[in-house]
């Protein structure tokens, strides 16, 4: 089936224009990438692309307590949730606090032990009677109406740092949250520690000499007048208009600077004369750092912040972004705090699976250049110790779910200490300890997981109606609830929730998990009254319940998941490119390496992944101490190998028809100094993944392929 004629005009614009392979240029276009400078940005992220902190709701209120609370050393309190996400969080700010000279005795909660989730009472009372006036929550608080109410009550202001659902009531708090429905930033999918460095990229601009300040923008091209008002990294207003008569027109009686560029002397001398004096060629005001020997040229400046001015069809736009570009200068404040935090932003929101899209790219993508050359004493020694790569791989395989697991056992002060602890003895005990409790984890996880997946798989014992498995186990502790629930949610691709039983408690806590695109947390949190607390995310969620509503909550979400359309609960078939049988053995290590540039890899963007049908089978044989795995060796594919993990039924039968259809991810395999590619199988299609790909309007094509 030939791919559409717009999908291959986009694939001939991104290869003639960028320079791709027709492959990497249709996994591009099938990934929404819409022309060639929406393909640059991707492949080329820069933090001048982020939205301005000031367009979410409540930043500048924010700005302004925490500056005042600064300014007149104030005790601050920080409460921060017990994950990754929330502990990073509280290392990013405690970065900021020291970095502009806070007070440094700040009081620190966290939850530890058998805590609910949230801000608790018992941290709240601790924060008055330790004199704090000022408390901010990371990760958390949005739901914590009662907490932050009895905070007020004893004389704190608050400041709701957080990324969560919000419930039907907002707390009584300065609330920075993307997901307050009111609030217009652009990108609702930030982790806590995403919030809390807009946060911190906030207070640190509006200390700054261009806080408040109002820029206009004018230049001229073919005639047309085109103008930018800008202010705190937000573009107000925009216009083009031709031959002007009263520059006023324009307004530039309410700015505070003009920047011009391309325009004659006598039209700019007319807007001072207008209402504002001030006014700057551009490129004086934008001269990059150490450029200021020569006159510069736009390309030059373009040069310098690696644009491609070729791809700007109106030169106003490439001036836009060049004046952001240059609030993330090397010389600015901005730069600085960003190279020595986002490696932490990084870790929080990989480890709290965040679609890696938008912002979330561009954070997570200069993140992991950070951690390689970080410069935080604990990550540094981490990565030294157990000699991992800084990869979104290594973050979400190995650096996560290491640094995660102190939350899990009630722990989270051990997490807190690795964060801001600075002497190395220190960390080399907590990095010790942590190392025992990760290893007693992933035991405990792959037991519990082995049990519970074959009593969902045989018995039927956990399913909860048709639409989802519902998991009540007295073995599985708190921590790892969530864990064991995507496990399961992956495996069965349905909802699963999962109950920790253990102790007898009359309150119990439980998480639930979803794969693919389901909004299973809105479904759920429709029956909140029947939950002590509950709060998370579409796809991932937690709560604690009395253990007598238990069974009227599965019954109550069973029931209403059955009435649910199956095609909102069903993972959809991925994005893939196409790769003829006959082209398999020219795939180089060359053409892995290129792949690279969809790093980082992760939640919504995904390994780029290949279609190849008909693919011959010239050998199959299973591996692994179970024999579950299997390995193809493909005919006339130069002896490439395609792996398939837990696939050796599947593959089996596959080897006596002889053909297979694969879906299929790329990777380098390295022995004894040979480098060579190799396929990891992600799914043998059958005929009901072919014709969902055709009802999905997913085109195999002929005519794209390598």
């Amino acid at each position: 089936m030939d791919a559409p004629r717009e999908e291959q005009d986009l694939i001939t614009e991104l290869c003639s224009r960028l320079g791709l392979d027709p492959v990497i240029a249709q996994l591009l276009v099938r990934r929404g990438l819409a022309g060639a400078m929406e393909a640059d940005a991707y492949i080329n992220p820069s933090l001048a692309m982020l939205h301005s902190p000031f367009l979410m709701e409540g930043m500048t209120d924010a700005v302004v307590r925490l500056d005042r609370a600064v300014v007149a050393g104030e005790r601050i309190g920080i409460f921060a949730d017990s994950d990754l996400d929330g502990l990073s969080a509280l290392a990013v700010i405690e970065r900021l606090l020291d970095t502009i000279g806070a007070r440094a005795d700040r009081v620190r909660r966290y939850p530890v032990e058998n805590d609910d989730y949230g801000v608790n009472m018992r941290s709240i009372e601790d924060f008055s009677s330790e004199k704090v006036s000022l408390l901010i929550t990371l990760d958390s608080g949005i739901r914590d109406v009662a907490e932050i109410r009895r905070a007020r009550e004893l004389g704190m202001d608050v400041l709701v740092c957080d990324h969560h659902e919000p419930g039907d009531a907002l707390p009584d708090a300065i609330i920075i949250n993307p997901k307050v429905k009111t609030c217009p930033y652009p990108f609702r999918e930030l982790a806590g520690v995403g919030v809390a460095f807009k946060l911190c990229c906030a207070l640190l601009y509006a200390r700054g000499a261009d806080y408040n300040r109002r820029f206009l923008l004018i230049s001229v091209e073919d005639g047309e007048i085109y103008f930018s008002k800008i202010r705190n990294m937000v573009i107000e207003s925009s216009g083009s208009f031709r031959n002007p008569h009263d520059p006023g027109l324009i307004g530039p009686a309410d700015c505070d600077l003009i920047l011009h560029h391309g325009l004659d002397g006598d039209f700019v001398e007319k807007l001072r004369a207008a209402g504002c004096s001030a006014a700057e060629h551009f490129l004086s005001f934008i001269e990059p750092e150490g450029e200021t020997d020569r006159a510069l040229t736009l390309e030059d400046v373009c040069d310098a912040y690696s644009i491609r001015s070729d791809l700007y069809t109106r030169r106003a736009d490439l001036l836009n972004r060049l004046f952001l570009e240059r609030c993330y200068g090397n010389a600015t404040t901005l730069a600085g705090f960003a190279k020595s935090s986002l490696d932490l932003v990084a870790l929080g929101s990989i480890a709290d699976i965040m679609p890696l899209t938008h912002e979330n790219r561009i954070l997570v993508r200069h993140g992991l250049e950070a951690l390689g050359n970080t410069i935080h004493p604990g990550l540094r020694l981490l990565l030294q110790e157990h000699g991992w790569g800084t990869t979104a791989r290594d973050v979400a395989w190995k650096i996560a779910p290491f640094l995660n697991t102190p939350g899990r056992y009630g722990k989270s002060h051990l997490l807190a200490r690795f964060f801001l602890e600075h002497d190395e003895s220190g960390l080399k005990e907590v990095i010790a300890e942590i190392t025992d409790m990760n290893e007693r984890r992933k035991d405990e996880l792959a037991s519990l997981y082995e049990r519970l997946y074959e009593e969902c798989r045989s018995g039927g014992l956990h399913r909860a109606g048709d639409g989802m498995y519902f998991v009540g186990d007295s073995e599985v502790p708190d921590g790892l609830c969530g864990l064991l629930a995507n496990r399961l949610a992956d495996a069965f691709k349905r909802p699963v929730i999962v109950v920790a039983l253990a102790g007898g408690r009359d309150v119990v806590k439980g998480s639930g998990r979803a794969s693919g695109s389901f909004n299973f947390f809105s479904h759920v949190a429709a029956f909140s009254p029947l939950f002590e607390r509950i709060g998370g995310h579409p796809q991932a969620f937690g709560f604690s319940i009395r253990i007598d509503r238990l069974d009227e909550a599965r019954t109550a979400i069973a029931s209403g998941l059955e009435q649910e359309s199956r095609n909102g609960i069903e993972r959809e078939l991925p994005v893939f490119a196409d790769i003829l049988p006959e082209m398999i053995a020219d795939l180089n290590t060359d053409f892995v390496d290129s792949l690279g540039i969809f790093e980082p890899v992760g939640h919504r963007n995904e390994e780029p992944l290949f279609l190849s049908r008909g693919l011959r089978v010239a050998a199959f044989r299973t591996m692994g101490a179970g024999r579950t795995h299997g390995k193809f060796i493909l005919e006339g594919s130069g002896k490439i190998e395609a792996v398939g993990w837990g696939m050796a039924g599947e593959m089996s039968e596959s080897a006596k028809k002889g053909t297979a259809d694969l879906l299929y991810t790329l990777s380098i395999n390295e022995y004894r100094g040979e480098r060579k590619p190799q396929m990891f199988i992600k799914s043998i299609l059958d005929d009901k993944h072919e014709s969902d790909a055709a009802d999905r309007d997913i085109h195999v094509s002929d005519n794209n392929s390598i």
